[in-house]
């Protein structure tokens, strides 16, 4: 907000606009002359382009809300049957969670589509609904094939394989049946669309010439009144955009120029004043208000950049929470984001005041240890997995019990950041695949294996090669 000083030069200004002549007086003779042709041309030319615009927006409407996410939905089901395919190959429980979750997206897609509401026709109604129960049909299929596949390593019954591709390929069928029915409807709407924007043009041409010829004289006086105020409007606009300093803006010809300066100079210093506010909020997580995952990236190349100039050394944790899926699925997303919430608070009460902690992904918590090595960092990561591993979440009447896995590692003797980054992926997911629910820690000289593909902690949102 401006200060003291800002309110007492506004003040000031505002006595000398009472004594500055008055642009307003010199225009409304002008104006009087073009006014009524041009209101009267101009509304008619606005109407006919607003409804030929408005034509052509529903039009692109129908292709961005309907025709689009059908296209989308189409292909995620096709991404859905690859992990399930890989699944009844190598029984892996990545794959299986990874084709729940997409399908779950789907059925809730198909429960209720974007546009099922402004469907006119009970046809795309009936087309919706044939889509979403064979899908369930197929969901519901896929999990008798997962038990089967857990209880015994049998071969799985062909007519359970047969019924879950026919549910697929029903769902697929019906969404191209939709699919079509929508292109239909999209090419009608756009010839119609076409046909008001070739009158629209024709209308406005017209309108356009008669007010270029009534207002050309009266442009050329106007211009030469308040073509400067506004060169000068325009470069401290300029200015203001490349420049984090708030500049004066001084227009002292007319009064209503003077007025625009002094009320530019007032929103300039709020907006200045307001850039704090606005960086401190994108900072933060959502969810959970710990910090998010661009602080986390600036804070990391900050420490490790402390580590190399003076040598210091830090540890880094990387947290994450065993199938959390698992809860959204069984208790529902809100419960699944007030277990987040309730973790994130254990966290905090868990580190120093000098630590950082940052919610890195939807399920991951990663913290930043300064001065902290290999024994305290695995003190604090085991009385991390204990407390919540013993801690019992009572959420909207439910109880249930979470485990983390954790992974960590320690910076010394000048070690990149790439290693210190694949080093605790390294561990997280060597804790993750021996069992969970256990702190994992990687030595700078450990060996891994050249087949080791990071999978938590991407280099690229480092800016690293």
């Amino acid at each position: 907000m401006p200060n003291s000083s800002s309110k007492l030069a506004n003040t000031t200004v505002s006595k000398r606009i009472m004594s500055a002549p008055s642009l307003k007086n010199r225009l409304n003779f002008s104006i009087l002359v073009i006014i009524l042709p041009l209101f009267i041309l101009g509304g008619i030319g606005f109407f006919f382009f607003q409804k030929s615009t408005q034509a052509f927006n529903l039009a692109i409407e129908e292709v961005v809300s309907e025709v689009i996410p059908v296209t989308e939905l189409k292909d995620k089901i096709q991404k859905t049957v690859l992990p399930f395919n890989r699944y009844l190959t190598d029984k892996g429980l990545d794959d299986k969670e990874e084709f729940l979750k997409l399908s779950n997206e789907i059925k809730q897609s198909l429960v209720n589509p974007i546009t099922l509401e402004q469907q006119t026709h009970s046809l795309a109604n009936d087309i919706y609904r044939s889509a979403y129960l064979n899908w369930r049909n197929a969901h519901r299929t896929a999990i008798k094939i997962f038990k089967e596949r857990n209880t015994t390593d049998s071969h799985i019954p062909h007519h359970l394989l047969q019924s879950f591709y026919q549910y697929v390929i029903e769902t697929t069928l019906a969404l191209d049946k939709l699919h079509l029915a929508m292109q239909n409807k999209v090419k009608i709407r756009f010839k119609k669309a076409k046909e008001l924007k070739i009158e629209a043009l024709l209308l406005i041409s017209f309108v356009f010439l008669l007010v270029y010829i009534s207002t050309l004289a009266t442009t050329i006086f106007l211009n030469r009144s308040i073509l400067s105020p506004i060169t000068e409007l325009e470069q401290w606009a300029a200015k203001f955009s490349r420049s984090n300093e708030v500049k004066t803006l001084k227009l002292d010809s007319y009064s209503e120029f003077e007025s625009i300066a002094t009320t530019y100079n007032m929103l300039a210093q709020m907006l200045h004043e307001d850039q704090a506010i606005i960086e401190e909020i994108s900072q933060k997580d959502d969810l959970t208000q710990l910090n998010n995952k661009r602080s986390f990236i600036e804070r990391m190349k900050d420490e490790h950049n402390r580590h190399q100039r003076y040598n210091t050394r830090y540890s880094l944790m990387l947290i994450d929470v065993d199938h959390l899926g698992s809860v959204g699925q069984n208790y529902g997303e809100h419960v699944c984001d007030l277990t987040l919430i309730q973790i994130s608070k254990m966290l905090e009460e868990a580190i120093r005041p000098t630590d950082f902690l940052a919610r890195y992904d939807s399920d991951e918590f990663i913290m930043i240890l300064p001065e902290v090595e290999v024994h305290g960092a695995n003190i604090t990561a085991e009385r991390i997995r204990n407390t919540i591993s013993e801690y019992v979440f009572k959420v909207n009447g439910f109880k249930f019990g979470i485990t983390v896995s954790i992974g960590f590692s320690t910076a010394q003797e000048n070690r990149a950041l790439t290693e210190v980054l694949q080093c605790v992926d390294f561990a997280l997911q060597q804790a993750k695949m021996t069992g969970r629910n256990q702190v994992q820690y990687c030595d700078p000289v450990t060996k891994r294996s050249p087949a080791f593909k990071p999978k938590h902690l991407n280099k690229k949102d480092f800016n690293l090669n």
